[in-house]
């Protein structure tokens, strides 16, 4: 009978400790939820528990969260965005139908990881919504602009009526898929920044590990020193430490997250030195060593590849339109066509001429820039 009491006494005291932790952990779920839906965010829950407290990658997946709906986007302070989001809301049956056709294709079904990767805080729905009212813009413009020049060039109507569908149709694919890479170029982007500012951070992460400062200090140290979007990412990571996430975890959405493979290389050997019990000084010192090699390597292969693009925009540049404008001056010029024959059969008319040299070539001059603004290694 001792026994029998001594167990139901056990039996109370571990269901009060177990009663009390889950009240604690629901309190802290209602005002996470709280403070979200202050922010315009809504949760999905599931068994009436909060699955996820913020929009994190849990183990390569998009967490569930629904930013903020399609109408919000009246609210939002950039006009383009606001205004954007007012002409699909004007032109909703038109527009909506639109939407829903570009979320069935396959590169969309990414564009939240990629949202939540670059920092741009929209939806999937409001990004969405973005991109048709943009492409349906830049598509009546160009539709406008494709018939007043046929107007004016006097194209008759059956080769308009062929043209002009043709024409519109391209214009709204190519300009809806320039807008839904956006997201996945700005990601790339912010991971070049990061990883150009990794080694100084690792060192500085190294320098304080190794003066006896803890993990978690180091992180907030590296996050209020400067450094840019990787900086941004400590502070997201310190966000979700302090609401709960174990800091291993956190690390690991964080890896998940971010573009930088410098950084998710980092994390990953951070995470294993903290489960090993490894130095993590000596670790973030071979890191940023192995980091810096790869950015010094990058710009190796990027100075090689000028090398090319250096002969390439001479000749481009140089010696093709001046080889064009002697061309052409021999073959408009108003002598006879005795001994210049060979040149009198060549395309190079006054107006042909004027094309070249007001059209397609700055036009090349543009897409070379393009290029290497795009191939310069953001170190």
């Amino acid at each position: 009978m001792s026994d029998l009491n001594f167990l139901k006494k056990k039996k109370k005291k571990f269901s009060s400790v177990e009663s009390v932790d889950m009240e604690q952990v629901d309190d802290i779920v209602k005002k996470m939820k709280q403070k979200y839906r202050d922010q315009g965010v809504e949760f999905e829950e599931v068994g009436g528990r909060l699955r996820e407290l913020r929009g994190i990658i849990a183990d390569g997946k998009a967490a569930e969260l629904q930013v903020q709906r399609v109408e919000d986007l009246k609210e939002f302070k950039n006009p383009l965005v606001k205004n954007l989001g007012s002409l699909y809301l004007k032109i909703r049956s038109v527009s909506e139908p639109i939407s829903n056709f570009l979320r069935k294709l396959p590169g969309v079904r990414e564009i939240d990881y990629y949202l939540y990767s670059a920092n741009m805080h929209y939806s999937v729905n409001q990004y969405l919504a973005i991109t048709t009212a943009a492409a349906l813009v830049i598509t009546v413009l160009g539709f406008i602009g494709l018939a007043l020049l046929l107007a004016v060039a006097g194209v008759d109507l059956i080769t308009a009526a062929i043209l002009l569908p043709l024409f519109t149709f391209f214009v709204f694919v190519l300009s809806a898929a320039i807008v839904l890479l956006i997201p996945r170029r700005n990601a790339k982007t912010r991971g070049d920044l990061v990883s150009r500012e990794l080694p100084f951070a690792l060192r500085h992460m190294a320098t304080e590990l190794k003066s006896g400062i803890g993990l978690y200090r180091t992180i907030q140290a590296i996050a209020s020193a400067g450094y840019g979007p990787l900086s941004e990412e400590f502070a997201g990571m310190i966000t979700e430490v302090e609401e709960g996430t174990d800091t291993k975890l956190a690390l690991r959405h964080l890896a998940l997250k971010t573009q930088s493979m410098a950084l998710r290389n980092a994390l990953l050997h951070i995470i294993r030195a903290m489960k090993t019990g490894g130095n993590l000084s000596e670790v973030m010192n071979e890191i940023a060593e192995d980091v810096s090699f790869e950015l010094r390597m990058k710009m190796r292969e990027f100075s090689q590849k000028m090398n090319f693009f250096g002969v390439l925009y001479i000749f481009i540049a140089i010696v093709m339109p001046v080889m064009l404008a002697v061309l052409g001056g021999i073959r408009n010029s108003p002598v006879g066509t005795s001994g210049i024959s060979m040149f009198s059969a060549l395309p190079l008319t006054l107006d042909v001429l004027a094309v070249l040299f007001l059209f397609l070539l700055p036009l090349v001059f543009i897409l070379l820039i393009a290029y290497l603004m795009m191939a310069q290694p953001k170190v």
